[in-house]
């Protein structure tokens, strides 16, 4: 079978975050999608496909961001960007330099090198609860304003503005999300819920106030169709626009609660309402708890202001414009009857997924540095590699190598070294075992002997490790460089020997 054609090039930031991984999924199949992620592509389980370039890159760092940006735009003209990745924080609601350097000083950057672009249309994802919970008796629609006063409703007001300010330039279209769920939950409110709620816990059936508290829910699902709608009909939406990817119906905690036992226990089961302030008393006693153990509780105080407010929208004008609604099957009082048949028929892999978001921010990303640290050394690297390879005393032993060109030798170190660079920015090493294997293979019909072709890594393997370890902005990364570097580069000789050493006599 040959490759699926591609019709359109699209960009996608964030693409290792929850609705990210499921646009690339989706639209790699018939558009060349390049994905700027933090984390790799096999750490969030996609396969490898012939339409997917995946680019490890710290939108935050803008030097990162425009080379990754222009290399990508040099093989391929950008038509549509989708800027998912941002920053949000469930715990204490204060504000931080992440919030501003992720949520609009990344956008701003993304939103430059877009009009240089040409890009068809930008499309910038916010959230539905960036406005604040309407007053009874009215709804929430495209035209509210995101008018919330916590961090991430700052951020995302500004870079609403942002982009409309560039869609002077090119389209742009704000999407504006509900509580985003999947199969397997993935919405961490809803985890921290579902897995006290289906506990033998002590607090198993308490809930503060009346349970009245509800917000409307999305599936991913419905989300990646109503991108795609944004796409085939781009060229008849307005140069800016705001759209609701939501349910018009809130769900209660009350609701949620009910159904969720009755498809876990098979059986209704009733909660337990206590007054807020009960419930204020204990999140303070769980959070001093919490905080001397080193554990702090997914409940804060600022939780419970939203005690019994209700989240009403009117998603009419987005269903309209884009000929999109979410589909029965996926709102939520059905979709917990899979979230439950999940749990249940694999509770790790369930609760894995979940905790795995919960932690999402919180892990640093060190290979990233060392592949930049890489990156800026790579032509003095090659030039001393190359040094070590053409002294005298290496003559008779790397021989091969003494009769090439030095442009040639230069090129054959600097395709190691990338294949190198390439495995430390997808944390996967497996990638010089596939190098070595097609490397190996060649050699072998050029005669050149397995001593000769190890001593040549070899060499490589100590000059590259020998700078990283002296680089003072890696002090800290040694067992980084041993894990990446130098076992990545034992690996690619084991393979190189097991593939001499097994040609038939």
């Amino acid at each position: 079978m040959g490759h699926p054609q591609t019709n359109r090039t699209v960009l996608i930031t964030g693409a290792s975050g929850f609705v990210g991984r499921h646009l690339v999924k989706y639209l790699c199949s018939e558009h060349k999608v390049i994905a700027f992620a933090r984390r790799t592509q096999k750490e969030v389980g996609l396969e490898p496909h012939p339409n997917l370039e995946w680019v490890l890159v710290d939108i935050t760092d803008s030097k990162q961001l425009k080379k990754a940006f222009l290399k990508a735009t040099t093989s391929h003209p950008i038509d549509f960007i989708f800027h998912l990745a941002a920053y949000y924080d469930f715990g204490e609601q204060i504000y931080s330099d992440t919030y501003e350097k992720t949520n609009i000083e990344a956008t701003y950057n993304l939103l430059e090198l877009a009009r240089a672009a040409h890009v068809q249309r930008f499309v910038f994802t916010s959230s539905m609860v960036a406005s604040n919970f309407p007053l009874p008796g009215d709804l929430v629609n495209e035209r509210n304003l995101p008018d919330a006063e916590y961090p991430y409703a700052i951020t995302k007001r500004q870079g609403e503005k942002l982009v409309q300010e560039f869609s002077h330039y090119f389209p742009c279209s704000v999407v504006r999300l509900a509580a985003v769920c999947s199969d397997w939950c993935e919405y961490e409110p809803l985890y921290h819920f579902l897995k006290i709620w289906l506990s033998d816990r002590w607090d198993a059936r308490i809930i503060p106030g009346k349970g009245m508290m509800a917000i409307p829910y999305i599936h991913v699902c419905c989300i990646i169709s109503l991108f795609v709608q944004i796409m085939e009909k781009s060229t008849e939406l307005k140069d800016y626009d705001v759209f609701l990817a939501s349910s018009d119906q809130p769900v209660s905690l009350v609701e949620l609660f009910r159904f969720a036992t009755r498809h876990y226990y098979g059986e209704e089961r009733h909660p337990v309402f206590i007054p807020v302030f009960l419930a204020r008393l204990g999140v303070f006693f769980r959070n001093i708890r919490g905080k001397l153990m080193g554990q702090p509780p997914f409940e804060k105080l600022w939780m419970l202001d939203y005690t019994d407010k209700a989240f009403p929208t009117d998603s009419s004008y987005t269903r309209a414009t884009l000929d999109w609604q979410p589909k029965a099957r996926h709102q939520i009082s059905r979709r917990l009857l899979h979230l439950i048949e999940n749990l249940k028929a694999r509770p790790e892999e369930w609760h894995r997924k979940n905790i795995d978001r919960l932690h999402r921010f919180s892990r640093s990303r060190p290979s990233l540095a060392l592949a930049e640290e890489m990156i800026k050394l790579h032509e003095t690297l090659v030039e001393t590699i190359t040094s070590h390879i053409m002294q005298p005393e290496n003559a008779e032993q790397l021989k091969f190598y003494h009769s090439m060109e030095a442009d040639e030798l230069k090129w054959y170190i600097s395709v190691v070294f990338n294949n190198l660079l390439t495995s430390v920015r997808h944390g996967d090493r497996s990638i010089m075992i596939v190098f070595a294997h097609d490397l190996a293979n060649r050699r072998m019909q050029e005669d050149v002997s397995l001593e000769e072709l190890c001593e040549v890594l070899y060499i490589t393997r100590d000059v590259i490790t020998e700078s990283l370890y002296n680089n003072p902005k890696l002090h800290n990364m040694k067992l980084l460089v041993h894990d990446y570097i130098t076992l990545a580069i034992q690996l690619a000789i084991d393979e190189i020997k097991d593939i001499y050493e097994n040609i038939p006599l």
